[in-house]
């Protein structure tokens, strides 16, 4: 398994310092899952078309080891954006799922199909 790109997605008055803490606090819980690594997203691997330091405000590179890991990963996520009303953008690849504080069976089942897709072929 690879690492993961998550993005905590602005709101219309959120600054670069408000996305470094929301991080900041993401970052802190991941850590306590199945995630080998929880860093914050440097300018130099940001995304292409990001630019500029603020842009990578609130952006983390997770590694995790195991697909168990990922799920983990992905629910710590969903428990965090229920907590805050935040929502988190997180990519594999380019292969991009947006995580809601909406917790509906239709979210469930999109995060379940983004998983089974980064399942190692078995």
């Amino acid at each position: 398994m690879d690492g993961l790109i998550v993005q905590v997605l602005p709101v219309a008055d959120s600054d670069a310092e408000e996305l470094a803490d929301l991080a900041g606090g993401l970052r802190a819980e991941l850590l306590g899952v199945d995630a080998a690594s929880v860093t914050p997203l440097t300018a130099e691997a940001a995304p292409e078309g990001a630019k500029g330091l603020g842009t990578v405000a609130g952006w983390l590179l997770v590694q995790f080891g195991t697909l168990d890991g990922l799920r983990a990963v992905v629910a710590a996520m969903r428990g965090w954006t229920s907590r805050t009303g935040r929502t988190v953008e997180v990519s594999i690849g380019g292969d991009v799922l947006k995580v809601t504080a909406v917790a509906s069976q239709q979210q469930r089942e999109i995060i379940d199909a983004w998983l089974a897709r980064h399942a190692p072929a078995g």
